[in-house]
């Protein structure tokens, strides 16, 4: 249900932010590729502080505003599926998924590439194998990556993650995805 509250709760925002973003600029889009609405999916590899390991799949919904500086800053909400291995005990959290939200800031020096650093809310999913109980673990989510805009439209990113969650359900993963821009 959390998930659910979180992702909801980021799109009011995202639109919330997309009336004042546009608000303060009189010009269109232009070259800026950084700016408006975007969408993604992919999926990466993930190391769990419980001892498992294993890939994931993720999709993300964003606004963000490009500056004439090449300064980008703007709202991410993501949501990700993992399947997880076990550690050499058999025993650890098995993480379900999780569901966040970012507030992230980056530096376009061509407008092509980007950048960026975020910081925001993460609710991770775990499945304890030991007390066979399923929880959710809520935290504070650290992002950083590069993406790479081929057209107006269409780019790509890798990026590298660090879910500081309650109890033993931290993650660290590195992943790519694929972006469409509008």
């Amino acid at each position: 249900m959390l998930r659910y509250f979180v992702l909801v709760s980021s799109l009011i925002l995202l639109v919330i932010t997309g009336f004042t973003l546009s608000a303060d600029d009189d010009t269109d889009k232009g070259d800026r590729r950084f700016t408006g609405l975007y969408i993604g999916a992919g999926g990466g590899y993930g190391d769990y502080s419980s001892g498992g390991s294993g890939g994931y799949a993720e999709v993300f919904l964003g606004l963000r505003k490009q500056t004439r500086t090449g300064l980008v800053y703007g709202l991410e909400g993501t949501a990700s599926l993992a399947d997880t291995s076990e550690n050499d005990d058999g025993e650890f959290l098995d993480f379900d998924g999780s569901a966040g939200v970012l507030a992230k800031i980056g530096y376009t020096p061509d407008n092509r590439f980007l950048y960026y650093g975020g910081i925001g809310y993460t609710s991770v999913d775990v499945n304890d194998t030991i007390r066979e109980e399923q929880d959710t673990a809520d935290g504070v989510l650290f992002e950083a990556g590069i993406e790479y805009m081929a057209t107006s439209f269409l780019g790509f990113r890798v990026r590298g993650q660090y879910h500081a969650s309650s109890g033993d359900a931290d993650i660290t993963s590195i992943g790519g995805a694929l972006i469409l821009s509008f």
